[in-house]
């Protein structure tokens, strides 16, 4: 085997929730020397699904010395941190996700949450709004992957509710109800 199949592996291991197979697969796709950007990427990625933080960030940090301006990396790694509440570096992250690809919707919504946990609600509100305006698959991912994380979505819900600001001066009521049903989610 060489190392597309062993990342291959890996993903496809990932995919089924086999993290031990995917892991290392995707070390061996490394020995093996296959694409170390788009291996350590993926697998940075699958260590945060098991809420390996520093690891992952080990990873991620690593893709970021080989290739500065990859957006992914910046917006997995403002992931983590907004996981580990890291809120300042969870929003400089997101800051560079957006510079480099300023429609993906998750991106807002993640920097959005970590702006409200700072007290920067103005910002944080525009956040959901353009949250809502690129809204597609991936910003359900990130719900998805960040579902277990109750207490930031609660206060992001507060926000809502007009508990810690005025949120329904911004948004119409059918982007309220669908960052509602995503937080709820």
């Amino acid at each position: 085997m060489d190392g597309r199949d062993y990342f291959e592996k890996g993903q496809k291991a990932f995919v089924i929730g086999d993290h031990e197979e995917s892991f290392n697969m995707f070390g061996k796709a490394l020995e093996e020397g296959y694409e170390p950007v788009k291996t350590l990427l993926s697998r940075g990625a699958a260590y945060i699904n098991i809420e390996d933080y520093d690891r992952a960030l080990q990873d991620l940090d690593r893709v970021l010395e080989m290739d500065g301006n990859n957006e992914r990396a910046y917006y997995y790694r403002g992931v983590t941190r907004l996981k580990k509440g890291e809120f300042q570096q969870a929003a400089e992250d997101l800051d560079h996700t957006l510079s480099l690809n300023p429609e993906r919707g998750a991106a807002f919504f993640a920097r959005g949450i970590a702006r409200a946990e700072l007290d920067r609600e103005d910002q944080a509100v525009a956040d959901f709004k353009q949250a809502v305006a690129y809204s597609h698959v991936e910003t359900e991912r990130f719900l998805n992957m960040f579902g277990s994380d109750r207490t930031a979505f609660q206060r992001s819900m507060a926000l809502l509710q007009g508990e810690r600001g005025p949120l329904t001066r911004v948004l119409n009521r059918t982007e309220i109800e669908k960052l509602r049903r995503w937080i709820e989610h």
